[in-house]
């Protein structure tokens, strides 16, 4: 095995030289598109002059200090649609927006909706780009305000001078016709989204987070995470039995960490297959969920240390107003499931209740092969409940509890030309009792801080019985140092507990202590984060994860971001202790003596609002593993071991576009080659299941109608090991809502019914249909 610390140099090198380059592209690529949307054509220069001192006066505030204070001058927009900092009735929340308004990285920023600027462009109320005529020519303050609709900014450091014409950028006639041609080469005109300004949806984000809001699950009636999460670019799921065990990954990774408004779901001994620590069946029903924020690549440093492909945030519902209602569907093979909503406030306090019942008595393979009625069925009841009351102005407490029981049966597969074939059914049982009570404290501010105590259990049987509590205390605080600065800090302690009988380990246990802080630091348009994590282990001792992310907000419509990231990931339970034998013979053998995995993750990427319909997203991201664990089971007995090392290099592309108020469409591509090195060097891995993943979807919505097709494909497969080296899957979905409180829906899933497996010899389902109605009372 190759040295860690033979490698520190190039490390070092490597991510020094990454940084360097995501700087310098920030600063390129933001100068660039600041050129190409904001100049105006100027006879008699030679250069690009800077005429206009709007976010050049300071830190891109409105005032030459870089500050939100208002400085006087005609009538803010912001103020005057009243949607500054807030969400009103029935808007999505903004990417990366979390409860108290903060992005998903920890940075606060000013949200205006869609609806919002639109109905500004509608009313006038918005920014009018100057006519042609008046273009170049100076302009005094007051009739600067009138024509842009917006405030006066200052014009010199500290002062409330007369602003600078609405050219904000003049360019000589030579420089014009070059930018004019690349204008008529794109198909969204930047002159009409001058008239139309572009909506600021692009936040200033750090990382590569994708939100799937509430509203977008109902659309597509979903009913699990993982039909949703299915939907993003890049993200793909490991499945044996559909609906009864599945773990996602991201980046081409499981080491993926699944949180609970910010609190780790983490299992001690891992899954069954693969580096996952959480199944997506045994996580909260759609009913309870507000929304799922997906970020890909390193994360933030008080999420922990492990996360190699990222992080999955589920914000569940405050229960604010008083409502209830009811969702029941029936569908394919036997399938039928409840949910019941209750959510109200009385007072100080408020609460949200969902239960839910799903029953299937089978799934088919497709084309309707070797159907079996004792294969995959599933009986699930669960319950969620979050209670909230106001202490003070300041202060509040939270307390959630979530249960799930799970009955049902697995399987295990043949394989052959033919068809996938029945070798034996599994019962599998499964109880799920977590909880967790959190007191907020700063509610009020910008930097509110909790203390938290969680509690989560987990028993399973499926071959073997498995018995899991992990249980910690949580602390976590902000401040706001002046303009320009934001730290975050906090404290964890959490003890985890595994016992497998049949694995012959009884309560296992391990502690672990953190401590971590980031220090957000913004120089008008750009923002660097440093930050460092320091874990102590009581199997594995300390060990320090720094983290450092920066992006350039170049205007409202582009932002790029670069992060990197150390990672530490110890053995789990099963990892170390597990162990199996047959008539006297070792089967399976953990290992004690193995190593942490050890290594890195970077990104780079960017997010560009190309009109007021359109965005298109983009990353590239490496991720650079020593130790990495993983289980022979080519030899006898089966073997924990560490591999040398662990490569994975991709990039996605994600295209979005709204035709008109009916019609929306979006499109993406995912790359990821992954290399792992056995003692011989690096050589491809043939184990991934979409190196090349594809996405596509398209929707109508119009007053009583919502409708929508979205397509996922892969591609690249080892048609060795996998059934196939390629797969095509749509689903179609639509719903009718003849008043507010009542919605029918028909939902038809894997529609071509495509057969193709996401996990090794295991068959994912065929064509199967749902009709459900919802109802709010």
């Amino acid at each position: 095995m190759k040295p860690w610390k033979g490698k520190r140099g190039r490390i070092a090198a490597g991510a020094s030289v990454s940084l360097h380059a995501a700087v310098y592209l920030a600063l390129a690529a933001g100068g660039f598109f600041t050129l190409f949307q904001q100049y105006t054509r100027q006879a008699g220069v030679t250069e690009v002059m800077v005429y206009n001192a709007e976010d050049l006066a300071g830190a891109g505030g409105r005032d030459a200090a870089g500050s939100d204070e208002d400085q006087g001058g005609a009538a803010d927009l912001d103020s005057s649609a009243g949607v500054s900092g807030t969400l009103t009735n029935g808007e999505a929340a903004s990417p990366g927006l979390d409860e108290v308004g903060t992005a998903a990285d920890g940075l606060t920023y000013e949200f205006i909706s869609q609806a919002s600027r639109e109905k500004a462009a509608s009313t006038g109320s918005g920014t009018i780009s100057r006519p042609p005529a008046l273009a170049g020519k100076p302009q005094s303050a007051s009739q600067s305000g009138r024509d842009s609709g917006g405030t006066v900014r200052a014009a010199g450091p500290g002062k409330n001078e007369a602003a600078a014409p609405a050219g904000t950028l003049q360019v000589p006639d030579a420089v014009a016709d070059i930018l004019d041609a690349l204008r008529k080469k794109i198909s969204v005109k930047l002159s009409e989204a001058k008239i139309v300004p572009p909506t600021p949806v692009i936040p200033p984000s750090q990382s590569n987070t994708t939100v799937i809001t509430a509203e977008n699950m109902e659309a597509h009636q979903d009913t699990t995470v993982q039909q949703a999460l299915q939907r993003v670019t890049g993200v793909t799921v490991n499945e044996m039995v559909p609906g009864i065990s599945s773990y996602v990954k991201l980046n081409g990774d499981d080491r993926v960490l699944i949180l609970v408004d910010g609190q780790s779901l983490a299992n001690a001994q891992g899954s069954g297959y693969g580096r996952g620590s959480v199944d997506l069946a045994s996580l909260p029903g759609i009913g309870a969920i507000d929304h799922i924020e997906v970020t890909k690549g390193s994360g933030s440093v008080r999420y922990g240390s492990g996360a190699v492909g990222g992080v999955i945030n589920i914000v569940t519902k405050k229960g604010d107003r008083r409502e209830s209602s009811l969702d029941a569907y029936t569908g394919s093979w036997g399938m039928h499931g409840y949910t019941l909503t209750d959510s109200g406030r009385a007072g100080a306090t408020s609460w949200l209740v969902s239960g839910s019942l799903e029953q299937r008595e089978y799934y088919a393979f497709p084309h309707g092969a070797n159907t079996d009625h004792s294969r995959g069925d599933i009986a699930k009841k669960s319950l969620s409940l979050r209670l909230d009351q106001d202490l003070t102005d300041q202060t509040s407490l939270t307390v959630k509890a979530y249960h799930q029981d799970y009955h049902g049966h697995g399987s295990t597969y043949k394989a052959d030309p033919a068809g996938w074939y029945l070798t034996a059914n599994k019962p599998i049982d499964r109880l799920v009792n977590d909880y967790s009570v959190t007191y907020h404290f700063k509610k009020q501010t910008a930097q509110p801080g909790f203390l938290r105590y969680f509690n989560d259990y987990q028993r399973t049987y499926w071959s073997n019985h498995y018995f899991t509590r992990t249980q910690g205390l949580e602390w976590q605080d902000n401040w706001q140092l002046g303009s320009h600065q934001h730290v975050t800090a906090g404290a964890e302690w959490t003890e985890d507990m595994g016992t497998n009988y049949e694995a012959h380990y009884i309560d296992k246990k391990r502690h672990n202590q953190a401590f971590y802080a980031e220090d957000a630091l913004t120089f008008g348009k750009f923002t660097v984060t440093p930050g460092l994590r320091w874990d102590r282990n009581s199997t594995f001792g300390s060990h320090q994860t720094p983290r450092l992310a920066m992006n350039y907000k170049a205007n409202d419509a582009f932002n790029v971001y670069a992060s990197w990231g150390r990672v530490f990931s110890p053995p789990r339970l099963n990892d170390q202790f597990y162990m199996t034998t047959s008539r006297g013979k070792i089967t399976s053998q953990g290992n004690e003596n193995l190593q942490p995995e050890e290594g890195y993750t970077e990104t780079l990427g960017f997010q560009y609002q190309a009109g007021p319909k359109t965005v298109l997203e983009g990353s590239v991201f490496h991720s650079d593993l020593q130790h990495v664990i993983r289980w022979n089971r080519a030899v006898m007995p089966h073997e924990a071991e560490n591999l040398d090392e662990e490569d994975k290099r991709g990039f996605e592309l994600t295209w979005k576009q709204k035709v008109n108020d009916k019609w929306d469409y979006e499109g993406g591509y995912s790359y990821i080659r992954t290399k792992v090195d056995k003692g011989a060097g690096l050589t491809f891995d043939t184990t991934y299941n979409q190196p090349n993943g594809y996405h596509a979807g398209i929707h109508y919505h119009s007053g009583k109608w919502q409708a929508g097709a979205d397509m996922t494909a892969g591609t690249g497969r080892n048609d060795t090991y996998y059934r196939n080296n390629s797969y095509v899957v749509w689903n179609v979905s639509a719903s009718y809502s003849p008043d507010a409180a009542t919605t029918m829906y028909v939902k038809v899933n894997n529609l071509n019914d495509e057969a193709y497996d996401l996990y090794h010899n295991y068959p994912a389902a065929g064509r199967n249909w749902q009709v459900g109605v919802k109802k709010k009372f």
